[in-house]
């Protein structure tokens, strides 16, 4: 792809990447219907991971025009390991993808992708889906982590939805 001097790529669809671990139920259905409505005007991609409610024949539901990339790395559960090589993961996928906009869902997609995006995209938006620092079966020292990494990470350059 030709790129001029300025960075702007000629007579090309901007790009969107949507981020997201949590690649099932409403999370599923809201990204399902919002990039079949946007892959008109947009170049969509999807870096995910599947969960068990993810459905097999998940690529059925979006328009062929939709891309996707698989990132093992992000998982729910939090492990250090593995949230670092998720990091490095969504670093080099925006890199090569090159985004125009970048969307990250739910928490622990909208933790990493804030932190790896912040800086070098002006369009950074984050939609929590429900907080994790609001779950009831969880422990109130737990949940009290995730509030604090959540208040820390809203420092970052980014518009929540």
């Amino acid at each position: 792809m030709k790129v001029k001097k300025d960075g702007v790529r000629p007579n090309v669809a901007k790009r969107i990447l949507f981020v997201t671990e949590a690649f099932g139920g409403g999370v599923f259905t809201y990204l399902t219907e919002l990039s079949n409505q946007l892959v008109n005007d947009f170049d969509i991609c999807i870096a995910y991971n599947l969960r068990d409610q993810t459905p097999r024949d998940f690529e059925s539901f979006f328009d062929p025009r939709v891309h996707f990339i698989r990132v093992n790395s992000l998982t729910r559960s939090i492990s250090p390991s593995k949230d670092l090589r998720a990091f490095k993961d969504l670093k080099r996928i925006a890199e090569d993808y090159k985004p125009d906009i970048i969307h990250v869902h739910s928490s622990k997609a909208g933790v990493l992708g804030r932190l790896a995006f912040t800086g070098h995209y002006k369009k950074l938006y984050y939609t929590p889906h429900g907080y994790s620092f609001l779950m009831q079966d969880s422990f109130a020292l737990k949940r009290a982590l995730y509030w604090i990494i959540e208040k820390a990470v809203a420092l970052t350059h980014s518009t929540t939805i």
